[in-house]
């Protein structure tokens, strides 16, 4: 496929750009175990999947170049073949395809990673795994034309040093302009449209101070290279933070876009889909409601290449939401309504006391017996006294003898 524009022509086209900040380029290692899913780290910094519906919505509104920021740490493995995943392939191939699908351009390369710190000894590991990776995404994607650029680091620098984003120093500048200089051999020794593809290189840290640019090796034998010298340059990333300042923000989106309008330097627009917390908040549109949350912002951005949005209000805009802590009720614990049981009173009958009828007192009339004379009774006479009687008339008679003996005797036995 011959590709139907020069660079010159391709930059002229571009009007504005838009950052697919932190999604496929989110490092998540830390917390993130990629061996279960290689495509979750595509949300493990909170933002949607890519969609085809919310490029669409974003080529509606005017940008018509999408840089695709993509990580690579964590989705290939040892050398020294250094296999990029499939499933990670596919998935950057389908967003990329995305962006192409409407008519625009898009960006694809290397972000967050951490084996091109850009400091002498580390050069040599380095290079052996651009070039490997490298010649596996030209392969991908060697069948696209024009409108797929590629882009070889991300602001390559010497990280946590005091020359990280101030100019760097000759040890760092060296490291960039010997990677800068394989990934072009890599891509242009590739098959398909790899030999005539626009590709993008950076300066130390992307960065523009005058000590950056005259250690910066221009490449003097590929005019298919966006960069500074009289050869077109795109603005990879740029943006202001939400600081409650939407009218600031207008002003600041039409003069910056215009001026580097008229420089003919197109400019990519950093979006990371933040709009809460201490971060860089950088969201405009909400990815998951395809909502615009700051309007103003996203007008003065179009005003600035000239454009305006004649688009009701009501389909872009939402509030911001407030997120406020949550409110912990303490726990309402009822008291239970204890009903008391439901005794039917019983109904208690007084006792029936019947009232006893008190007899008067029966006072007898004490009866007065006359008294009585008792006549004294006669005792009869006791066996003794009849006996001495017996005897003493037997006696005096002068009767039988024996008689008398016999009598004697039977009443002395009384006597005694």
């Amino acid at each position: 496929m011959k590709f139907l524009n020069t660079l010159a022509i391709i930059v002229k086209d571009i009007k504005i750009g838009w950052n697919l900040g932190n999604t496929l380029d989110a490092n998540c290692l830390e917390f993130l175990d990629y061996s279960l899913d290689q495509t979750a780290s595509e949300t493990c910094l909170l933002n949607p999947r890519a969609t085809q519906e919310f490029f669409d919505k974003l080529s509606g509104f005017g940008f018509n170049i999408f840089r695709i920021p993509t990580t690579w740490t964590g989705h290939f493995g040892d050398g020294p073949d250094y296999k990029i995943d499939e499933s990670w392939m596919k998935r950057v191939h389908e967003v990329v395809q995305y962006a192409i699908n409407t008519g625009s351009y898009a960006i694809l390369n290397v972000h967050h990673e951490e084996w091109n710190y850009a400091f002498s000894d580390n050069l040599e590991s380095a290079k052996v795994i651009l070039e490997a990776l490298w010649k596996q995404i030209a392969a991908e994607f060697e069948e696209f034309d024009e409108h797929l650029i590629f882009e070889g680091m991300n602001e390559p620098r010497k990280v946590n040093t005091d020359v990280e984003w101030n100019g760097g120093d000759e040890e760092g500048w060296n490291f960039v302009n010997e990677m800068n200089e394989l990934f072009m051999k890599t891509i242009r020794t590739s098959g398909g449209n790899n030999e005539i593809r626009h590709l993008m290189i950076p300066t130390y840290a992307a960065a523009l101070n005058e000590h950056t640019l005259e250690a910066f090796k221009y490449p003097n034998d590929d005019d298919k290279v966006i960069l500074d010298k009289d050869i077109p340059v795109i603005i990879g990333e740029f943006g202001a933070m939400s600081r409650n300042n939407e009218d600031d923000r207008n002003k600041w989106a039409t003069t910056f876009v215009g001026s580097t309008k008229e420089l003919g330097v197109p400019c990519i627009l950093w979006e990371n889909g933040v709009f809460e917390g201490d971060g860089e908040l950088f969201g405009i549109i909400d990815r998951t409601e395809l909502t615009v949350t700051f309007l103003k912002y996203l007008k003065g951005l179009m005003a600035g290449i000239g454009n305006t949005l004649d688009i009701p209000d009501v389909t872009l805009t939402i509030e911001i939401p407030t997120v406020e802590p949550p409110t912990v009720e303490p726990p309402t614990t009822e008291t239970p309504t204890i009903e008391p049981p439901m005794v039917e009173p019983s109904t208690v009958e007084p006792p029936t006391v019947e009232p006893s009828i008190v007899q008067p007192p029966t006072v007898q009339s004490p009866t007065v017996q006359p008294p009585t004379t008792e006549t004294p009774a006669v005792q009869p006479p006791t066996k003794s006294e009849e006996c001495y009687k017996q005897v003493s008339e037997c006696w005096g008679s002068n009767q039988n003898k024996d008689e008398y003996s016999k009598l004697n005797e039977i009443c002395s036995k009384i006597w005694n």
